[in-house]
């Protein structure tokens, strides 16, 4: 939402970094797991004034499950605390919001984030098996 150009109140979504060697709960691979963080905030001329209702989540590279974990956890992963997650941390949601996440994956051959419908991967070529 925009108010005149002066002020206004947004949604924003950040991706701030990939956890690795943390188990998927539903495809139970030991693989990525890509962390987000999403809040909304006030901002006057462009500023960031303050947040409110920041929550963490991780979605996994392999089936493209999301996961909320609780704050405290995000910020200290974001901190660079990459033990602060553990498996049982892992609360699963279904969140609309990330839906355009949702529809991609990641190609088997060269690891290219690439869109789920492709049947080839348009960075190596190489035919993506359901």
């Amino acid at each position: 939402m925009f108010f005149v150009g002066v002020f206004g109140i947004e949604d924003k979504q950040k991706e701030i970094k990939t956890i690795k060697n943390l188990s998927c709960k539903n495809c139970s691979n030991s693989s990525e797991l890509v962390l987000f963080k999403q809040y909304s905030f006030f901002h006057f001329f462009f500023i960031p004034m303050f947040k409110w209702n920041i929550r963490y989540y991780l979605i996994c590279n392999g089936c493209n499950t999301i996961y909320e974990i609780p704050k405290e956890k995000g910020i200290r992963a974001e901190e660079g605390d990459d033990t602060a997650i553990t498996y049982w941390d892992l609360n699963n949601v279904n969140i609309p919001c990330y839906g355009t996440y949702n529809n991609k994956h990641r190609c088997k051959s060269c690891g290219e984030e690439i869109e789920a419908n492709f049947e080839y991967c348009p960075h190596c070529g190489k035919r993506q098996l359901s």
